[in-house]
């Protein structure tokens, strides 16, 4: 029996999600748009905050806090599925994308928060795909660098 998900409302997460068997689907050019256009229709379809984020090549970081009238269930059932869609359109496949349940945690202090910005941010240097958390271009750091909104 699968264990029930903490959801507060007002609640800011830290959500995970791996691809199906780990497979490298955002280390392409391709796939990495998918992620980001995802990420962008789902602000603009539902009520939340985007604090960081990471899009790695077999798997994505979010810092989100959905405000009222919205819930985290509902964001994340809606960026799975659509990410789902545009990739296997791409691929021209009907394989799945994503693996198990995205994991959920609730941020409970600032320092907790600002723990789990810097851990988002290192990511990719701790995968080794860059040394600056700046330069992987599908994340919170490298936006904020180059003052781009998600």
């Amino acid at each position: 029996m699968r264990k029930k998900r903490e959801i507060v409302d007002g609640a800011t997460y830290h959500v995970t999600s791996r691809t199906n068997n780990k497979i490298n689907v955002f280390n392409t050019i391709a796939g990495r748009r998918v992620m980001q256009s995802v990420l962008t229709k789902a602000k603009e379809k539902f009520n939340f905050m985007l604090f960081n984020f990471c899009v790695m090549p077999t798997h994505i970081h979010l810092l989100i806090k959905p405000i009222e009238g919205t819930n985290l269930d509902r964001i994340m059932q809606w960026i799975k599925t659509t990410s789902a869609k545009y990739w296997n359109n791409i691929q021209n496949t009907t394989d799945h994308l994503w693996g198990e349940r995205y994991f959920s945690r609730i941020i409970k202090s600032q320092n907790e928060y600002d723990t789990v910005m810097n851990y988002i941010d290192q990511n990719p240097v701790k995968a080794g795909l860059v040394t600056d958390p700046a330069d992987w271009k599908i994340s919170g750091a490298y936006f904020r660098k180059h003052d781009i909104e998600i």
